[in-house]
């Protein structure tokens, strides 16, 4: 049992620090309520001078020079996690005003190697081994700011999926909880360990040190104050989490914060998923695909006198066989076309994958990773030259297995692409290591595994598993089962990192999407539950980059004006501080879980990601100043490398690509009726 319990700070001193005990022993310390910290830089601490029980409340009072403080405490548990719910009321008794920020500091005890995460943007160290030439926060005991390392973040409250820090220490999960807003403004969340103390804290209102994430900002850090009158109060409340030292146990705080805030918090898609499809479809079509080449650009612009301004610089004419463009988006508009009976789209589909496999292979005998009008096949966004990334490749086998089966079924055989797609699973069972390890890199010209590390290897999993059920070769099945094996350390670790490309060995959203995409694969071959239960574990995962709310934008802005909500969106990743809608991917592997584990949070959250993607796709010429069928790939929730509020003004392939593939998925699903229906109500709201 958690208690609350004042400890005095000397034997003179009738009350002095307060502490969260479990069964005798001190987990979390805090001298005093609060510290003020004015903007020339003094400091005040506001101490503990009252502590009353009442009922099943107790109130603390404190005070200092300029403040007196009163604080209400309750406690409570969620699904088995133990909190205290503490209520701050401050008050400025001063003669005049004050300026600064509070700050409200938890010392971890006997935590000598605390674990880190804030969802959405730091994960443990936030990039494996620290080997990312990007920069963005990452954790170090040492640090090297050069490279954005540091012993000590803060961020704001906003830049997380959820406004939650946990930390985990050997013997325990600790973790604050904090409304996004608080009466003065948005508050933050800080941490540190240097060797020998750790500790967590919140800000009211946020800093962003030692460095802010903020391009246009030249990563300057950014210091909020609130001025507080004569009298005047200040009030923001937060609950401590604690509970075992399971690392998965940030899932029932997360469930939690979901059902609490989704009835005020609702999607509100802009038209039904249909109408989607077709939008998204028109304009990967006439906006993406060129005829000339068999190509799906990756990028359009939306203004197209500033396309001839800049010699059309502006549209992105590479194409990489899966991922950002390629076979997955090739597949879906194809698929689509067979749907709605349009035989452009089918031909567009075909004409980009046999491009790609008659054309694209490199000297290794496996597929590049892009084609780009420069310089035709090569690699793709690698750490060096002459590498293909594992992830690109597997994902791009994976929706040619899908595209070859959809043509097989009807009537026509395509001996290239089977040819293809037998060559590159042979490879992946070849490079396969004893341990079950894909690799992540290859020598695009001998084949050889030139990098382990990460999970970018993971997609071969479903691959392998579509070319079993196509071909029937055990030795596919089996290879994927033995990966299953070895990558399932990642997610049990909850640590996935290395899918995308322009993220190296970085945690992301991404990793999350393929690994649910892997272990539903292998249940569905096996039904052993060892593959449904991380399964589970890999989309638990994925909704720590999962917003859970809306977020308000400042007047003016785009967003505010079309009143574009958060819930749904995903943070791509902690060095891509922007919302997308790559989630889409797996959408019908969420529904399988979802099916076979009859959990309605995974349905729910899975039409909320539907829901948030059917935002921003242009309904006409001249909608948010884009062009009928276009739709951006980043969405700025907070101020990154463009401004809170704002959209990047660029047409993407994937984005559309991913509404064709869920609206084909969903079209099959035995919850189509109740899925669409269920978008059709909330296109409704006008929250």
């Amino acid at each position: 049992m958690i208690n609350l319990k004042i400890i005095p700070e000397s034997e003179t001193e009738k009350f002095g620090k307060l502490e969260l005990i479990d069964n005798d022993k001190t987990l979390l310390k805090m001298t005093g309520l609060a510290e003020f910290s004015f903007d020339n830089q003094m400091k005040e601490m506001i101490k503990i001078s009252t502590y009353l029980k009442k009922d099943e409340e107790i109130q603390i009072e404190g005070n200092s020079d300029n403040f007196k403080c009163e604080v209400s405490c309750r406690k409570g548990a969620v699904d088995g996690v133990e909190f205290s719910e503490l209520r701050y009321k401050v008050e400025n008794i001063s003669s005049g005003i004050l300026r600064g920020r509070f700050k409200i500091t938890f010392k971890v005890l006997n935590c000598f190697n605390p674990r880190w995460l804030i969802p959405g943007i730091f994960y443990k160290d936030n990039n494996a081994k620290l080997t990312c030439w990007k920069k963005f926060p990452k954790f170090n005991i040492e640090p090297e700011l050069g490279n954005f390392i540091s012993n000590q973040w803060s961020f704001s409250a906003r830049r997380a999926a959820m406004p939650v820090i946990f930390c985990w220490a050997d013997e325990f999960m600790c973790a604050i909880f904090t409304p996004i807003y608080f009466s003065h403004g948005n508050p933050g969340f800080f941490f540190h360990f240097n060797g020998s103390e750790t500790e967590i804290a919140l800000l009211f209102p946020y800093t962003e040190e030692p460095l802010s994430y903020v391009y246009f900002r030249n990563f300057k850090p950014d210091f909020k104050s609130l001025n507080l009158n004569k009298g005047e109060l200040i009030k923001f409340s937060f609950k401590i989490f604690l509970g075992k030292p399971d690392l998965h146990n940030y899932d029932k705080i997360l469930r939690w914060f979901y059902h609490e805030m989704k009835e005020f918090n609702l999607p509100s898609p802009w038209f039904t998923l249909e109408k989607g499809a077709e939008l998204s479809a028109y304009g990967l079509y006439n906006w993406h695909f060129d005829e000339e080449n068999n190509v799906i650009f990756e990028t359009r612009g939306f203004d197209n006198v500033l396309s001839l301004n800049v010699g059309g610089k502006d549209t992105r004419k590479h194409m990489h066989i899966s991922w950002v463009s390629g076979i997955t988006y090739a597949f879906a508009l194809m698929k689509y076309g067979y749907i709605i009976g349009d035989s452009n789209y089918i031909k567009a589909g075909k004409s980009v994958i046999n491009k790609i496999v008659n054309e694209g292979n490199s000297p290794a005998g496996i597929l590049w990773s892009q084609w780009t009008a420069e310089n035709g096949w090569t690699d793709g966004w690698n750490p060096e030259p002459e590498l293909t990334q594992a992830r690109t490749l597997s994902e791009a086998i994976l929706f040619l297995c899908r595209a070859y089966q959809l043509e097989k079924n009807k009537g026509f055989e395509h001996e290239k692409w089977k040819e293809c797609i037998l060559k590159n699973l042979k490879f992946a069972i070849g490079i396969q290591n004893e341990k079950g390890n894909f690799g992540s890199y290859y020598n695009s010209n001998t084949g050889e595994v030139k990098i382990y590390e990460g999970c970018a290897g993971l997609m071969w999993i479903p691959a392998l598993i579509e070319g079993y059920k196509i071909f029937g070769e055990e030795k596919f099945k089996n290879s994927a089962i033995k990966a299953g094996f070895y990558y399932a350390k990642f997610i049990n670790d909850e640590f996935i990192y290395g899918a995308p490309e322009d993220a190296f060995m970085v945690p992301t959203s991404e990793d999350t999407y393929n690994a649910v995409i892997s272990y539903i694969s292998l249940y569905e071959i096996t039904k052993d539950k060892t593959w449904l239960d991380l399964a589970r574990k890999s989309a638990d995962l994925m909704m720590t980059f999962r917003f859970s709310y809306n977020l308000d934008f400042p007047e003016g802005t785009i967003l505010n004006m079309y009143k574009f909500k958060t819930i749904g969106g995903d943070i791509a990743s902690p060095v891509n501080q922007h919302l997308h809608n790559y989630g889409l991917i797996c959408v019908p592997e969420m529904l399988k879980l979802y099916k076979f584990t009859q959990d309605d949070y995974y349905l729910e959250r899975t039409i909320d990601n539907i829901c948030f993607s059917l935002q921003f796709i242009a309904r006409f010429d001249g909608d948010f100043n884009a062009f009928k069928g276009m739709m951006p790939e980043q969405f700025y929730y907070v101020d990154w490398i463009r401004p809170v509020g704002t959209i990047l003004t660029l047409s993407h392939a994937w984005c559309l690509g991913m509404v064709i593939y869920a609206f084909v998925s969903i079209f099959e699903s035995e919850f189509k009726d109740l899925i669409f229906q269920k978008i059709r109500e909330f296109c409704q709201y006008e929250n």
